[in-house]
């Protein structure tokens, strides 16, 4: 399994907001109403973000010696959710993040405004989500102390 890249998250987060903006301004061009982005994403993305800490923590343990009984298979499936939950975050990010800069030039109406809120605050939840599935699958690579230089020489579990 291939660990996570900054510029692969990079490039998924950049696509994922060129397409929000895309969307959104064809929408509000052709005179579809913006609607606010629901909260339970964002309740969705904190749960997502804190599960895969709390697994990835447990696999942490488990690399260090101190959860012997952790079986090998529920290791790897937590480095692909901290991994899931890494690239549905920067798409989540990208899109909230394209569709605020698309109601952007609306700023001034104040429902509008709103719904740039709630994409914002969307936007915000999804960026602790992805940054919790890269502390995730970190904490789940053999030999690595969080040190930037080790990528390289690492394992993944």
């Amino acid at each position: 399994m291939q660990q996570l890249t900054w510029l692969r998250l990079t490039v998924v987060g950049v696509a994922a907001a060129i397409l929000g903006w895309v969307v959104t301004m064809m929408l509000t061009g052709s005179g579809a109403t913006p609607l606010a982005v629901p909260w339970t994403v964002v309740v969705v993305c904190l749960v997502a973000g804190v599960a895969a800490l709390w697994f990835g923590w447990q696999v942490r343990q488990y690399l260090n010696g101190d959860r012997p009984s952790l079986d090998g298979l529920r290791a790897a499936r937590t480095v692909v959710f901290a991994q899931a939950t890494a690239y549905v975050g920067v798409i989540v990010v990208g899109m909230c993040g394209g569709y605020a800069l698309g109601l952007l030039e609306d700023w001034s109406h104040g429902p509008r405004r709103e719904v740039i809120y709630s994409a914002l605050l969307a936007a915000g939840a999804a960026a602790v989500m992805l940054i919790a599935g890269i502390v995730a699958e970190r904490w789940c690579r053999h030999g690595d102390d969080g040190e930037a230089g080790s990528d390289t020489s690492t394992q993944t579990v």
